[in-house]
């Protein structure tokens, strides 16, 4: 039992340091900003993933900067990736622009992963956990392991869990603009059925109108469609 506790206690501590998804909603003609703050030399790269999820055609300006310099830049786009170089420690601030929008608003949902120079995420958390914890330490006598293959279990966990997560949070997103996608075809779909109904029934009206005109002998319109 302790074992498990202590497993379950790096892997959420782990999660929480180095990832963050959300889900945020850009009003029509706003220009909304996001800060990831690096202050550990550990991170080498900032994984940045995002997709349009639901709003007008899906499509969003998206850009990141330090300082003055804008790394990414990107014009109306639905979906994007990009692994950005941190060259220096502070604030990387990420845009989302629907300025050109006047009356869609865009629901983005991004993620972000703090990478080593490995493309992993760091191991800040394992080197916190369990290297003079005695108590750990006997924990892994007992079941027969030592503290380091303990540890490497511990990272091959991890990176599977990640790509679980990565990919189980893309397949929500596609899910999500696919609905939004589908909702608005039927409610395009809905209105031309609409019109074309109107528009038949009225032809419909119009024509039984006309002939009837031609067999009544004071209807005006009758002796007009006669004479043409």
């Amino acid at each position: 039992m302790l074992l498990l506790l202590i497993i379950s206690g790096i892997l959420i501590s782990y999660i929480n340091t180095s990832e963050l998804s959300l889900t945020v909603e850009v009003p029509p003609g706003k220009f909304q900003c996001f800060f990831q703050t690096i202050n550990n030399h550990k991170h080498k790269h900032m994984e940045i993933d995002y997709q349009v999820i639901d709003g007008g055609d899906l499509n969003i300006n998206f850009m990141t900067v330090i300082g003055a310099d804008v790394l990414v830049q990107e014009v109306s786009k639905k979906e994007g990736n990009h692994k950005v170089p941190l060259k220096t420690l502070g604030d990387y601030q990420f845009c989302f622009d629907n300025t050109f929008s006047y009356q869609s608003r865009k629901v983005v949902f991004f993620e972000i992963y703090l990478l080593d120079e490995n493309g992993e995420i760091d191991e800040e958390v394992f080197e916190k956990h369990g290297q003079n914890d005695f108590d750990s330490q006997k924990s892994l006598d007992g079941s027969g392991l030592t503290l380091n293959q303990f540890h490497k279990s511990l990272e091959k966990i991890k990176h599977f869990l990640n790509k679980i997560e990565y990919h189980q949070a893309l397949l929500r997103a596609y899910e999500s603009r696919d609905r939004a996608i589908m909702g608005i075809n039927l409610s395009r779909v809905n209105l031309w059925s609409t019109i074309n109904t109107i528009v038949i029934i009225f032809v419909g009206c119009l024509q039984v109108f006309l002939i009837r005109s031609l067999f009544n002998e004071n209807s005006k319109i009758g002796k007009l469609l006669k004479r043409t």
